[in-house]
């Protein structure tokens, strides 16, 4: 429903209005007795004059209810409920489109506050039509209690005595919070010009200044050819790689068409733009999506210089890259095969196939526990450099040395076949049941180190994923203290029914707590559930971002918590992937491009 449906009222005259019933009953229009026919004495009717008698009985017939204090509205006013016209609503300014070749030009504008918690639904109201007599004295009597009564109503909502209206319990500390809306930036900042102004620094830690809001730095148009499909991002350092969907004219079959993008200046700067022939498909989803040395990218059977962005077409065909370590790269078939590639006087050479369990097609998305970097596969360094095996859900986890390609079938510490987890931490593995209940932890050769029982009873909170590797020790250490030293800190919700966000900082075990914002309370459940996509908390505690808070909700927000304020922007919202870039910039793919974001104080 629009805003202009919200104030719409029927010009069919043939509509009936309750008002409109009313207003015949209670008034007596005289010229209209002539219908009854001609009627004895009616020459008389001058005489009536006499009425205004009345006027003098009315004064001080009703003396108790005249309520001299109380400054009374309009009856007309006071029954008529009219949202808003959308005139006086702004509207958000389309975001300023940047290009590596252009600058952007003009000012953000100021925008007006985000409504987030939905505004209860009333039964709408015909208007009061203007009245040309006056009323008698019942109704006199019905709209000056009315008034009253509305009044004391008005009084009593403000003072903060009316239930929540999504009929859910709501917490009573962010009940007293003074901002129960959700803004995209601060109030009070001055107008923001487009572009990026940061230091292009990662520092496994988000900035505090993104407690002052989120906007829109640049906005990047990519060829349609590639958003079409969905095109895969990598970042690494200051640079951007983007590789989608193409094709070559006069050639069958499907190409690869990458880019590469140096973010770091105010405007993102093309460094190169290049097509070349697979024999897979770029539409294809594989985790990881790259496998990245230090002077090349792997993407498909597709091997791209990072320098100048040519392309050569690797012997694998449809098998993906998995991992790289020493010069050796490892390929999954999907099937039932892994193999180790090395490249030497211009041609890549097979050092060794072996045989698996069956595996996924689609890598290993879904079936870590979320505390490593996303697609991490690789554990170990040197010769102990050994690589995880993307075998199904149901199979029991195998790893292979990546120097030898001698495969290893790790131990589950539930029921094989029911499903388990498996971290890749930087020396090694831990495997947990599907219940999270019992851990056991292997080194990169797959040697059992120790096994455990997990905090699951206490709820393990949320990790701030800042884009570090845990050790499989660290990982241990979380699941049995709930203390996470690979990351800047955790987050949770605590209580019960009435909801806080607690804030666990690694660098000195210090605890933040803060009620949960009003304009989120209502999406909170008596347990407090708490179960994001993801959490990114500065160094300070000042502020968390958290990508879908709840279930119920599936909007990315940036939470002030000194303040208890939300910030979130439906652009922020719009793209289907989203990558921290800098501690101060987060990219965002659109269904037409590139989206950057930055906190609105920047």
């Amino acid at each position: 429903m629009s805003n202009d449906d919200l104030h719409h009222t029927s010009d069919d005259p043939a509509r009936v209005h309750s008002s409109d019933t009313r207003d015949d009953v209670s008034q007596v229009d005289i010229p209209e007795l002539s219908d009854f026919g001609v009627l004895p004495g009616a020459a008389d009717l001058p005489e009536l004059p006499q009425l205004p008698e009345l006027d003098a009985l009315r004064e001080p017939a009703m003396p108790e209810i005249v309520m001299p204090d109380l400054a009374m509205p309009d009856l007309d006013q006071f029954l008529a409920v009219t949202p808003p016209a959308p005139a006086d609503i702004s509207q958000p300014d389309a975001a300023t489109t940047a290009s590596p070749r252009k600058a952007p030009t003009g000012a953000q504008a100021p925008r007006p506050t985000i409504t987030f918690e939905p505004t209860p639904a009333r039964p709408p109201r015909a208007s009061v039509p203007p009245r040309q007599k006056k009323p008698n004295l019942l109704i006199a009597f019905v709209a000056l209690i009315a008034i009253a009564f509305g009044a004391s109503f008005l009084s009593s909502t403000r003072d903060g005595s009316s239930s929540t209206p999504w009929g859910t319990q709501t917490s009573s500390s962010a009940s007293t919070q003074a901002d129960s809306e959700v803004r995209e930036y601060a109030e009070g900042l001055p107008p923001r010009w487009p572009g990026y102004r940061g230091s292009a620094t990662n520092t496994h830690s988000i900035s505090p200044q993104w407690a002052s809001g989120v906007a829109t730095a640049w906005t990047l148009e990519l060829p349609a050819e590639m958003t079409q499909f969905g095109p895969h991002m990598f970042v690494e350092g200051q640079v951007l790689y983007i590789a989608g969907y193409d094709t070559i004219e006069g050639q069958r079959g499907s190409a690869v068409r990458t880019l590469a993008y140096d973010l770091s200046g105010e405007d993102p700067a093309l460094l190169w733009d290049t097509v070349g022939p697979t024999a897979n498909s770029a539409i294809m989803t594989y985790t990881p999506a790259f496998v990245s040395s230090e002077t090349q990218l792997f993407f498909l059977d597709v091997v791209i210089d990072k320098e100048t962005g040519e392309q050569t077409q690797a012997p694998w065909g449809k098998e993906f890259p998995l991992a790289q370590a020493d010069g050796i790269v490892v390929t999954c078939s999907t099937t039932s095969s892994c193999s180790g590639w090395t490249h030497a006087s211009g041609d890549w050479t097979t050092l060794w196939t072996t045989t698996t369990n069956p595996q996924t097609s689609y890598g290993v998305i879904n079936q870590d526990l979320g505390y490593a970097p996303a697609g991490t596969t690789r554990s170990g360094t040197g010769e102990l450099a050994s690589v995880l095996v993307p075998s199904n859900w149901e199979e029991s986890p195998q790893i292979i040395n990546i120097h030898t390609g001698e495969a290893t079938t790790l131990p589950e510490p539930g029921t094989p076949g029911t499903g388990r987890y498996v971290e890749v931490g930087s020396d090694g593995f831990v495997v947990v049941d599907i219940g999270k209940k019992q851990g056991m932890a292997f080194d990169s050769e797959g040697t059992l180190q120790s096994t455990f029982s997990t905090a699951v009873d206490r709820r393990l909170p949320a990790v701030s994923r800042d884009g570090n590797q845990p050790s499989t020790a660290g990982i241990k250490t979380f699941m049995t203290t709930k203390t996470a030293n690979w990351s800047t800190g955790t987050v949770e919700l605590v209580g019960e029914n009435d909801c806080s966000i607690q804030v666990t900082l690694t660098s000195d075990g210090s605890t933040h707590t803060t009620p949960v914002p009003g304009a989120l309370s209502p999406y909170m459940t008596s347990t407090c559930l708490f179960d994001p996509k993801e959490v990114r908390v500065s160094a300070d505690a000042s502020v968390l971002y958290a990508d879908t808070f709840t279930y119920q909700d599936k909007s990315r927000f940036f939470i002030d918590t000194v303040n208890g304020l939300v910030y979130t922007s439906p652009e922020l919202n719009s793209p289907k992937q989203i990558m921290w870039v800098f501690d101060d910039m987060i990219i965002g793919m659109t269904e037409s491009g590139l989206k950057a974001f930055v906190p609105a104080s920047s």
